[in-house]
């Protein structure tokens, strides 16, 4: 691809010489018209002229011989005019270079090809019947004068053109001149040098250009800060199930009781389930983070993902002896604008979170409600439930409530906000029925009817 220095100056040296060609041509049909135009006043004026003389009978009645060439004191563009005078179709005087043959045939302005020759011909009858003046002028001594007035006319633009290109290469030069310094200083910096370009020294025309690259270098700066806090709260949260890991696995090789070993090593297994989970939620948070799950224009049914997760969790709700009810639509009406993976990854941290928290022989319940354009799901719990100035603390990243006695890694909620940002869904917590237990709700956008 051209650069923006070659595509100016190919469009500007096109357009001005096509401007300077323009000129040419309006010049030239200018110039052809008015000498037209004069010529053929002279024509017509020499014509009366010899009328006059001829009616006095002073015009001679004999064929006259061309004149000679030009004398020295004659002018080198010095036009002639020839003259004929015919009687009843025969010619009986001719003047000044006129062929033998009659220049034409009808009265006043005609074009005619005479003697292998291009004449302009005026025709003016006398008071003798059947008798004609004819005045002609050859068409090369008008082309002739028309390519000289024409070639002095343009002379100074055609001089001009060669000074102005080279201006139009200086103008265009020194106006992308900031553009060079721009690109100079962004290929200085040094992959953590992150900081704004200055604008004020930049033209108005390259401020948005520099105005959005700003933009985009401070998205990088807070998404590196937030990869840094990652990083550091994933080795911080790591530290703690692998410490474990190391110290079952060093009971186990040194115990001498089978009992102890097999208990150490239960232990050992149940932290590296723990730890499992912990790197499997790690690795999806920082896939949503980084947007690589997103999927533009998918749909899928809410209903659907809710039987599904529900029915992977029976088990688990069973094993504590929870009551796990569902209301839900049919498939179509629950339709939202969220790709099925992801929404099941919403569904299922939501739930999950429900019965882990919920104690014995208590109650979830899941609920969706389609509306106009939202459809609303609603995961009701009897568990402890969450204070009220600890509901927005809980969307971040490891936080966990203080006393919690539940093990778990304080993602599940991050995830789901998560989502919820990336598909313009809200989330809220409230207080469940009666003041008990926890309140997730989740309003999520209906696809656009085409989708749907």
């Amino acid at each position: 691809m051209r650069s923006i220095r070659q595509r100016l100056l190919i469009l500007l040296f096109a357009a001005w010489t096509t401007i300077w060609l323009a000129v040419a041509l309006i010049t030239l049909e200018r110039s052809h018209h008015e000498i037209a135009e004069f010529f053929d006043a002279e024509l017509a004026q020499t014509a009366q002229m010899l009328l006059e003389i001829h009616t006095g009978g002073m015009l001679p009645d004999l064929v006259r011989e061309p004149l000679e060439p030009p004398t020295a004191v004659a002018h080198p563009y010095d036009h002639r005019i020839a003259f004929q005078l015919c009687r009843g179709g025969a010619m009986i005087a001719r003047c000044c270079g006129a062929p033998e043959k009659a220049l034409a045939e009808i009265a006043g302005f005609s074009d005619q090809d005479v003697a292998g020759a291009r004449w302009r011909v005026f025709g003016l009858p006398t008071a003798t019947p059947d008798e004609m003046l004819f005045v002609g002028q050859s068409y090369a001594i008008r082309d002739e004068l028309i390519g000289f007035l024409t070639t002095q006319a343009l002379q100074p633009a055609l001089w001009s053109l060669p000074l102005s290109l080279l201006l139009i290469w200086f103008a265009v030069t020194d106006g992308l001149r900031p553009l060079g310094r721009l690109a100079r200083d962004i290929k200085r910096r040094s992959p953590q040098q992150l900081a704004a370009v200055d604008t004020e020294t930049v033209p108005s025309e390259i401020r948005p250009l520099t105005d959005a690259l700003n933009e985009l270098m401070g998205r990088l700066r807070e998404t590196l800060a937030a990869e840094r806090r990652f990083a550091a709260d994933a080795s911080h949260e790591l530290r703690t199930p692998l410490a474990i890991i190391k110290t079952n696995a060093q009971i186990a090789q040194r115990s001498r009781d089978p009992g102890d070993r097999e208990e150490a090593l239960d232990r050992l297994a149940q932290g590296v389930d723990r730890a499992n989970h912990l790197v499997s939620q790690l690795l999806l948070l920082a896939r949503l983070q980084s947007d690589a799950l997103t999927a533009e224009g998918e749909t899928g049914s809410l209903a659907a993902a809710v039987s599904l997760v529900v029915e992977d969790l029976r088990a688990e709700a069973l094993a504590k002896s929870l009551t796990l009810d569902t209301v839900l639509p049919e498939d179509d009406a629950a339709r939202v604008d969220v790709p099925p993976a992801l929404m099941e990854i919403l569904v299922q941290n939501l739930i999950s979170n429900a019965i882990k928290f919920t104690p014995e022989a208590g109650r979830v319940e899941v609920r969706v409600t389609p509306h106009t354009d939202r459809v609303v799901l609603q995961v009701a719990d009897t568990g402890p439930g969450i204070p009220e100035a600890e509901r927005e603390r809980v969307f971040g990243r490891f936080h966990r409530l203080a006393g919690q006695a539940i093990p778990g890694a304080g993602l599940g909620l991050s995830i789901v906000k998560r989502i919820c940002d990336l598909f313009g869904a809200e989330i809220d917590l409230h207080a469940g029925t009666d003041g008990r237990g926890l309140l997730a709700e989740v309003r999520l956008r209906r696809p656009p009817l085409d989708l749907l």
